[in-house]
């Protein structure tokens, strides 16, 4: 049951903290897609990681990183107005190279199957 209620928070964090960072006034961040992958917050609620995936360079990427790291108090008072709970955890974000990872699997496995047909 508490797997099922933390999954659901976690939801929710998630659609509040993307909603909230596709509408922020930063000119940092203008005409990038950043997208909210995952939110893993702790039973206890008191901290929140949440993975973000940019389309861009590794330095761009560090950089959004960056950006949202300093705004995390913006970012958590926000999303307190949009998502309630008795306490807020606390934002760290993170960079999610699952992507990148996954298209060098699937190159690998391209190249592997093509040499044994070859």
């Amino acid at each position: 049951m508490a797997n099922i209620r933390m999954s659901r928070i976690n939801g929710e964090i998630q659609k509040a903290i993307a909603e909230v960072v596709s509408k922020m006034n930063n000119p940092e961040l203008d005409g990038l897609i950043i997208s909210i992958v995952d939110v893993d917050t702790t039973a206890d609620l008191s901290l929140a990681k949440v993975a973000v995936s940019v389309l861009a360079t590794d330095e761009i990427k560090e950089h959004v990183v960056a950006c949202l790291n300093k705004a995390k108090n913006f970012i958590r008072r926000e999303v307190m107005r949009m998502v309630r709970l008795r306490t807020m955890p606390e934002l760290v974000f993170s960079k999610d190279d699952s992507y990148e990872k996954s298209q060098k699997l699937m190159n690998l496995i391209e190249k592997v199957s093509n040499d044994d047909n070859a």
